[in-house]
């Protein structure tokens, strides 16, 4: 199995009573809003990692920029992905390791067109994730 990485960008991450996560509002790639400058209440982003448990993750970085601006830096040694990963080693048939980042942005204040870029850095490797690109609707088009 290959290092990959995704992303999924929504309006709420909840972390549900009975373990589950629940991702509310999830967008694609494209999200488009009435006016600029906006502000957006909340924007939040599932960032996941996954690698073979033959290779595991020595460090992990998790990036979030808007436009250029870092939104989220945050990495994880050696220490803390060990400590995640005795919690999959439950797990009977594991195809492999995942780590996981809840990025909450809140509010969000954006001046123009931008566009919201994820990637990892594993072992010094960046890994692209999705993007998310806000832009101003279409003339006519009805947002909810």
């Amino acid at each position: 199995m290959n290092r990959y990485t995704y992303s999924i960008f929504c309006d709420d991450i909840r972390n549900e009573v009975n373990g589950k996560t629940s991702l509310i509002g999830v967008v694609g790639g494209l999200l488009y809003v009435n006016t600029f400058p906006c502000v957006i209440p909340k924007l939040c982003v599932l960032i996941t990692a996954v690698t073979d448990h033959d290779n595991p993750f020595k460090s992990l970085t998790f990036k979030v920029l808007v436009g250029e601006d870092p939104a989220f830096d945050v990495t994880l040694g050696e220490d803390e992905i060990q400590k995640i990963s005795q919690g999959q080693e439950l797990i009977e048939d594991p195809k492999g390791f995942a780590a996981q980042a809840v990025v909450v942005m809140s509010p969000l204040s954006l001046q123009g067109p931008s566009t919201i870029k994820v990637f990892v850095v594993a072992d010094g490797e960046k890994l692209d994730c999705a993007s998310l690109q806000i832009s101003l609707a279409p003339e006519g088009a009805i947002l909810g």
